[in-house]
């Protein structure tokens, strides 16, 4: 039996069990690359998108809100991780642009006078 999780087989209850049969019964399959790189880039969305409330919202928002959808985009619809890390990108870009046009506090900002 080989090491690749593809398939189990029903042997018989006298038969012994190899390492490779025990690891194949006991042991979980891994996440993919991919699951992890997604999980990476929304985790860093997120980030982006808290700090998107206090500096810079126009460029650490979008910035957010592109890391979110590249990590959607690779995790699929089935990951919820995902669906919130864009959720808190983009909630952390608007607020982030309402508080600073409010307040005038913006890093960046173009001065009209």
């Amino acid at each position: 039996m080989s090491a690749d999780q593809t398939t189990v087989h029903a042997e018989a209850i006298g038969d012994p069990m190899t390492q490779l049969d025990y690891v194949d019964l006991m042991l979980e399959e891994r996440e993919s690359g991919t699951a992890s790189a997604s999980a990476l880039l929304s985790g860093l969305a997120c980030g982006l998108g808290i700090l998107a409330l206090w500096f810079a919202p126009m460029i650490v928002g979008f910035i957010a809100i592109g890391l979110a959808v590249v990590g959607l985009s690779i995790a699929g619809n089935h990951d919820r991780f995902a669906r919130t890390a864009l959720t808190i990108a983009v909630v952390g870009w608007l607020l982030g642009s309402v508080i600073a046009i409010l307040t005038g506090n913006s890093p960046i900002s173009i001065s009209l006078s």
